[in-house]
């Protein structure tokens, strides 16, 4: 078949498939349209979980009427001129595609719109091709509502798959929409669903104008939730511009997690993207505290122009950012020393004393010629072979003595301060009063919790009572407390109890002295080499055997040593001469790609990089030779153990991740 062009009709509806590929990209897009109109209130309204159709509605500066008959088609936009505009974009959109890709692959596509020099809207109409139809005049505030209808449509098999798999679509709208929510300031974002035989209205998300990504997260997901965020704020330099790291993340501690990445959110200047470099970086650094769960995240990269590219995929979510590498230590270093402070940090643990599990119910004194009734005391043994049980709400006081014909004596309600009435107060107060309260209260909230970390992990706020309150409910370790410490004993054969000022500590000898051995062997042990008898040729990728080639010393100070012939084709320039061994532990072909592959993905740790193998080496080791539970020790034993921390790098977890020790109780609380 000789070579033609393919008809420009044709050529729409391939490049439309490619631009909206779903739901979300669809409702984004529009959305995004009005954040560039300069839209404060911008409203969502979907049918069916969108199925049906959705509207998009804003109260932005309107399409003008010159520009009717080109809004729907191709390549026409009024945001860049030419290529070079790129450099320098500020809005969301550039291509001038999105409107044109809707209309192509709905069943129905109109605009309702109006400018402030316009007395009344217009109501638009446009076919697949993007040509205006009809244009009818209709009432309308300033803005514009775009509607759409039976999207998918025209596209037999993408229909069906929509169809029957509009929850997920439906999902996955709301996650992207929340991204928007999250990071605009001083705009309304609500979406809405109607559904149901009686087309009910269901509010899915709302905000409130807010001035920052700290309301806004308190707004979306709670203010619980964003007490358990800290903020990030570092900078990086990039050539001869600066650019500011700043969001909010996850503090360390149990019950702060997620168990999926679902709250993870990444932008560049404002606009929502995708970085799996930047997903790694603060994934990799959490793992580092935390064991469990993943971190929720919400960091914006202010960039200059010129330092990303964001022209890369069609839906702009995939972005190249100039020095990436740079951006995202600066962003790992940043964590690093967020979180640092935290490792030995530790919750005060209060006594459990024999009066709070006794039962807080007081019983009435008897009526006059009633029975007596039973005594009630968790304290007291039961006379009944049968032992009491336990009710869900606590546990249930047991009678001393009970006749069988006397029926059971129910607990009496707490006894409480007599209850006094007041008259109805009654005032008025309008939802402008009450969202701007609202709004004070988050922007003290933002401001209280900007001030709980400083750069180096101490709380900056100057209320005494808050330092007060952090002093007891928190106490932080440092290595040299470990030298401090008195050895109270060993519990059960498995735990020492060690002493330092007034708080006693739980520490687990295994995990302890397991620790010790593990830094011990990473900084001592040497792998040796063998020497092979005949060179090995590596079978590597292109890639690989560059990296290798790049990185030659990493992999000697390894113990993989290598014969290069630069004359040889590529992937074949490479035999392997020497492979490391420790003891009973070999390595192979395996390891070499291993390490090439970790190379390859951080290349910025190169001089620190440790084949996992090796690691789990070590820490296997450390594990058999350590101290056991069950173990008996001396005093002399004990205090070797606690005081070998005070050396370590990080003391505070074994190699497998379990915590080397916790706050038992606070001695203070004896006294009280």
């Amino acid at each position: 078949m000789a070579l033609k062009s393919i008809p420009k009709r044709d050529v729409q509806k391939i490049c439309s498939g490619q631009s909206v590929v779903d739901l979300a990209t669809a409702v984004k897009e529009l959305v995004e349209n009005a954040l560039d109109a300069g839209a404060t209130h911008i409203e969502v309204k979907l049918k069916e979980y969108g199925q049906v159709g959705f509207e998009v509605s804003d109260n932005g500066k309107g399409v003008p009427a010159a520009d009717h008959d080109a809004l729907a088609l191709k390549h026409y936009t009024s945001k860049i001129s030419a290529f070079e505009d790129l450099e320098s974009i500020a809005s969301f959109g550039f291509r001038g595609e999105a409107l044109s890709s809707i209309c192509q692959l709905a069943s129905a596509f109109s605009v309702l719109t109006r400018t402030k020099d316009d007395e009344l809207g217009t109501l638009l109409t446009y076919d697949h091709a993007g040509a205006l139809v009809s244009s009818v005049k209709k009432a309308r505030p300033v803005g514009t509502t775009v509607i759409v209808e039976d999207l998918f449509k025209p596209l037999a098999v993408r229909h069906k798959d929509f169809v029957k798999n509009i929850k997920r679509h439906y999902g996955k709208l709301l996650k992207t929409l929340q991204g928007y929510a999250i990071i605009t300031a001083n705009v309304q974002l609500s979406v809405i669903n109607f559904a149901g035989k009686n087309n009910a209205r269901q509010a899915i998300l709302s905000t409130q104008k807010n001035a920052g990504m700290g309301e806004n997260l308190a707004n979306i997901y709670g203010t619980k939730f964003f007490k358990s965020l800290l903020p990030v704020q570092t900078s990086v330099s990039i050539g001869s511009e600066s650019a500011t790291i700043t969001g909010f993340i996850s503090r360390v501690g149990d019950g702060v997690g997620r168990s999926d990445n679902d709250r993870q959110f990444f932008y560049v200047n404002g606009r929502p993207v995708d970085l799996s470099t930047a997903t790694k970086a603060v994934n990799e650094v959490w793992r580092q505290f935390e064991m469990k769960h993943k971190p929720a995240c919400f960091i914006d990269f202010r960039l200059a122009n010129g330092c990303f590219d964001v022209n890369v995929t069609p839906d702009k979510r995939e972005t190249f950012i100039k020095e990436e590498v740079a951006v995202m230590e600066a962003l790992r270093e940043e964590l690093l020393a967020l979180y640092e402070p935290t490792r030995g940090t530790f919750q005060v643990q209060s006594l459990i004393s024999s009066s709070s599990q006794t039962s807080s119910f007081t019983p009435k004194p008897p009526p006059p010629k009633a029975p007596v009734p039973a005594k009630f005391s968790l304290l007291t043994t039961p006379t009944s072979a049968k032992p009491p049980r336990r009710e869900s709400t606590g546990a249930r006081p047991t009678p001393t003595q009970s006749p069988a014909a006397t029926p059971p004596t129910k607990p009496k309600r707490r006894e409480s301060l007599p209850l006094k009435s007041f008259p109805p107060c009654v005032g008025r107060m309008s939802m402008a009063d009450i969202r701007a309260q609202r709004q004070r209260y988050f922007q003290r909230q933002s401001e209280l919790d900007a001030l709980v970390y400083t750069g180096d992990g101490v709380s900056s706020i100057e209320s005494e009572d808050e330092v007060a309150a952090t002093a007891r409910l928190q106490r932080t370790l440092t290595k040299d407390d470990f030298l401090r410490m008195d050895i109270v004993g060993q519990f059960n054969l498995g735990f020492i109890i060690a002493r330092c000022g007034r708080d006693l500590y739980i520490i687990d000898q295994h995990a302890s002295d397991e620790k010790f051995r593990f830094e011990t062997l990473q900084k001592s042990t040497v792998l040796h080499q063998q020497p092979l008898v005949r060179p090995l040729r590596l079978e590597v990728t292109a890639v690989e055997e560059m990296t290798i080639l790049e990185h030659m010393p990493i992999f000697e100070k390894q113990g993989f040593h290598f014969s290069v012939n630069h004359a040889a084709p590529v992937t074949q320039k490479l035999h392997l001469t020497a492979l490391p061994f420790s003891k009973h532990t070999t390595f192979g072909l395996a390891d070499v790609r291993e390490l090439a592959s970790l190379l390859m993905e951080a290349p910025h740790q190169a001089q620190t990089l440790r084949l996992p193998k090796v690691t789990s080496m070590f820490a296997s080791r450390a594990c058999r030779s350590a101290v056991m539970i069950g173990t008996a020790l001396h005093k002399e034993e004990m205090l070797k153990i606690v005081t070998q921390l005070a050396v370590l790098d990080q003391p505070w977890n074994c190699p497998h991740g379990r915590p080397t020790m916790r706050h038992l109780v606070d001695l203070n609380s004896l006294e009280k």
